[in-house]
């Protein structure tokens, strides 16, 4: 048995020792984190697939959802980056970059339970060369994601995203060079995280126009000699993605290829350039569901051909591609860590609920009603109101494990309880309403809401449709905007996040966390009455 456990140990540290050797050195707080050149040192080590002069993996929006996993069927619906460092080093190309485009630190359990520690040492570990740094890195606060950053010399990327004293929270941008091509990578944030994000945990930092960026960017980059420039990007390509990483494919040239996250969109979409130039911007969806590949060559006029596809995890190419043996011993030790803890039964469901993001980021969720009803219960509140961004899975029927509990619920946010005009709350929902798929739109309870879909055009020109109340009631009676009416929210919400400014300039009284409440709420409610709230209509 003690050989078994210190072959592992040594095969573990060997591996780790291996992957932190690879990395670049970053930058602390308030030092000059300026662009680098640095060559690559992934070599081809497969014999198998095609042979091209560079060819970039990519992934974005992992959310913690580190390991693989299979359905049913036994197929696999999950990648796992053991199986993405192997998929990287079989390809026999001599050229290979691993690439993300963010939100790998916040999100699943395997990724709150640590505030991203254990994220990041599985990244430094899988070998990523560069990671877009995208709104859910903040999630624990910027100087927290700064020590995970250091301590494992990840290579975050971030041009538009200042420190108070004007210098640039990360490195802009890196060069890797290999003898006769030199390549430009840089990163881009989005500025929706100063709403999408608790603004306690990202006060003082600064959020730059993605487009000025990158086109000062790319100068520096071109006078670096880079004659090919990616840009991994954490900005979207839904139209409240302002600007969208399409928009900034098409005003800057000099891009050649873009890898873009937060969307969770599965696309690689062509564009061409007013001045004729062309660009790809590709996205590998979310949660390691798929990988991204580019192959690129060099044509005879110095040129390159850029080919992008996405490659679902249940294709015959990756089934057929082992896991790394050492990234998987080492990733099972950090996960067995958790076990103990995270099995732990936080409570029992007596139906699914659901929580699935792109439901309630559009419709009221049974999910959504529950929680909310625990915090109007918790505070006596008239109306509770929290963002449907807030609840990130589905629970289901039965026993609930700690894990599942975070992963579901992850923010560890806290209730606040204020007294509101019914102007304001009518100002509330009609602000969350109009975004639908967004992070914002409003689970609540104690109110009735009546709709009508609008299609409305925002600042880029893009059209959508927006829910517009129309009638709303409180109690069953009419919502008067002169009247006062105690709400229960979040603190996120209270301090601006998601948009909703109006909140806070009332003062207010804080309760515990919404994990707690909802996990009383459950356990103490009756059957009756939680089927009760699970099937009420309040959004129509």
């Amino acid at each position: 048995m003690w050989k078994k456990i210190f072959a592992l140990a040594f095969l573990t540290a060997l591996f780790y020792s291996a992957a932190l050797s690879r990395g670049a050195p970053s930058f602390a707080e308030g030092s000059e984190p300026v662009g680098r050149s640095e060559p690559s040192e992934r070599s081809a080590q497969g014999a198998q697939g095609d042979l091209n002069d560079l060819v970039i993996y990519h992934t974005n929006d992992v959310h913690g959802y580190a390991f693989e996993e299979r359905d049913e069927a036994g197929q696999l619906v999950r990648i796992g980056y053991d199986r993405v460092k192997a998929l990287v080093d079989a390809d026999p190309s001599p050229r290979k970059l691993l690439l993300d485009a963010g939100d790998a630190l916040g999100g699943q359990a395997f990724a709150t339970a640590r505030k991203g520690e254990l994220v990041g040492e599985v990244l430094s570990l899988t070998g990523y060369d560069a990671i877009a740094t995208g709104n859910h890195e903040f999630d624990y606060g910027f100087r927290r994601f700064m020590e995970v950053v250091n301590k494992y010399r990840l290579n975050f990327l971030a041009a538009n995203v200042i420190l108070p004293n004007g210098e640039p929270l990360l490195a802009p941008y890196l060069v890797r060079s290999w003898g006769d091509m030199k390549v430009g990578i840089f990163g881009l944030s989005t500025p929706l995280t100063l709403t999408s994000v608790d603004p306690r945990f990202i006060e003082g930092l600064k959020f730059t126009d993605p487009i000025e960026e990158a086109l000062a960017t790319v100068d520096r980059l071109k006078a670096e000699g880079a004659e090919l420039i990616v840009a991994v990007t954490h900005l979207g390509s839904e139209p409240y993605c302002e600007p969208m990483s399409q928009t900034v494919a098409e005003r800057v040239p000099g891009i050649d290829l873009v890898l873009d996250g937060h969307s969770h969109s599965v696309a690689v979409i062509p564009i061409e350039r007013a001045d004729g130039s062309r660009v790809i911007v590709a996205s590998a969806g979310a949660y390691l569901e798929n990988i991204g590949r580019v192959a690129i060559n060099r044509k005879g006029d110095g040129g390159f051909s850029i080919d992008a596809e996405i490659i679902p995890a249940s294709s015959p190419e990756i089934a057929a591609t082992a896991p790394d043996p050492a990234a998987r011993a080492a990733m099972g030790a950090i996960r067995a860590e958790l076990e103990a803890e995270l099995s732990q039964i936080a409570l029992q469901v007596p139906f699914d609920l659901v929580g699935l993001t792109r439901l309630t980021r559009s419709s009221s969720t049974n999910f959504g009603r529950l929680v909310s009803a625990a915090l109007a219960d918790a505070t006596g509140a008239d109306v509770a109101l929290i963002n449907g961004g807030s609840i990130r899975d589905n629970v289901l029927k039965g026993d609930v494990t700690r894990g599942q509990l975070l992963s579901a619920l992850p923010y560890g946010n806290y209730i606040y309880l204020i007294n509101v005009t019914g102007e304001d709350l009518l100002a509330a929902l009609t602000h969350g309403l109009a975004l639908p798929g967004a992070g914002a739109f409003p689970q609540f309870w104690g109110l009735e809401v009546v709709t009508e879909k609008r299609e409305v055009t925002s600042s880029n020109g893009a059209k959508s449709v927006a829910l517009v109340p129309l009638a709303v009631t409180v109690g069953g009676k009419p919502l008067d905007p002169q009247a006062e009416y105690s709400l229960a929210t979040i603190d996120f919400m209270y301090s601006g996040g998601d948009g909703y400014a109006m909140f806070g300039k009332y003062p207010f009284r804080e309760f515990g966390g919404v994990r707690e409440a909802f996990s009383e709420y459950m356990t103490e409610k009756d059957d009756a009455t939680l089927r009760a709230v699970s099937e009420a209509i309040v959004l129509k």
